[in-house]
């Protein structure tokens, strides 16, 4: 399937536009009947991820089928494991990613975010005997992790020991089994893992002096037309209440940004 946007194209347009001349009639001139390319992992329960019928689900699949409704286009979601989801961009196998990304300084410096969707917190999940109650408590210890996540930096940066996983079940699971101390993740997780976990031996702890998580869907730099259209799809399912009830569905509770 063919891509909403290139550069060539936007190049090619602006070219025409300023010469007089009208550009051809091409597909890839126009989202409209195209297919929105969608970078996620599909395995991250409440983002995006598979139920009991084997439909992909999660309130970042909702959002962007919302998106590409907006878009007049076709979402094709696009599933790849963490470590490899955002090279993705890199190689031309999606147009955005959409998989509780926060537009980090490192990343902006090389990818480009639309506008945040969604603002969250970060937690510590462990054992109920654990001991740990602030991040401080992570040093010295194990953790479950994603090594290359924002959470397994956050994890490593306080002194703990990252032990490698795929995702964050891996990682719960590891701390269940008693392999691992604890690991680092955001509200949006750990509430729906304990929610729906057939564990009681799990508890989550606040990091109540870290930083909001902000998730924004990233896309390549100089893409500005593809950018300003997702900015003002967000911003309508911001502002119409229809994020508020996703948010809901899914999580219980409203986390979109605070105008």
């Amino acid at each position: 399937m063919k891509k909403i946007f290139s550069s060539g194209a936007i190049a090619l347009a602006l070219t025409l536009a300023f010469s007089g001349c009208s550009a051809p009639d091409s597909s890839t001139d126009t989202p409209s009947g195209q297919t929105l390319r969608v970078g996620l992992e599909g395995t991250f329960a409440p983002y995006g991820y598979h139920d009991a019928s084997d439909q992909l689900v999660g309130f970042e699949v909702e959002i962007a089928k919302q998106i590409a409704k907006d878009l007049d286009v076709e979402p094709e979601f696009i599933e790849t494991k963490w470590d490899s989801l955002i090279a993705g961009l890199d190689s031309d196998r999606y147009d955005i990613v959409i998989n509780n990304i926060n537009p980090t300084p490192e990343r902006q410096a090389k990818y480009d975010f639309t506008d945040p969707y969604a603002i969250s917190r970060a937690q510590i999940l462990v054992r109920k005997d654990s001991g740990i109650t602030k991040l401080e408590d992570l040093d010295g210890k194990k953790c479950g992790q994603t090594p290359s996540s924002d959470f397994g930096q956050t994890a490593a940066k306080a002194g703990a020991t990252l032990l490698p996983t795929q995702g964050f079940s891996e990682s719960a699971q590891l701390v269940i089994n008693g392999q691992a101390d604890c690991t680092v993740n955001d509200v949006v997780t750990a509430s729906h893992y304990l929610k729906n976990a057939n564990s009681d031996q799990l508890t989550s702890v606040t990091i109540s002096d870290a930083e909001p998580v902000i998730n924004a869907i990233m896309l390549p730099k100089n893409h500005e037309e593809l950018k300003k259209k997702l900015n003002a799809s967000i911003e309508k399912g911001l502002a119409d209440g229809s994020y508020k009830s996703i948010f809901e569905k899914y999580i219980g509770e409203d986390i979109s940004p605070q105008k």
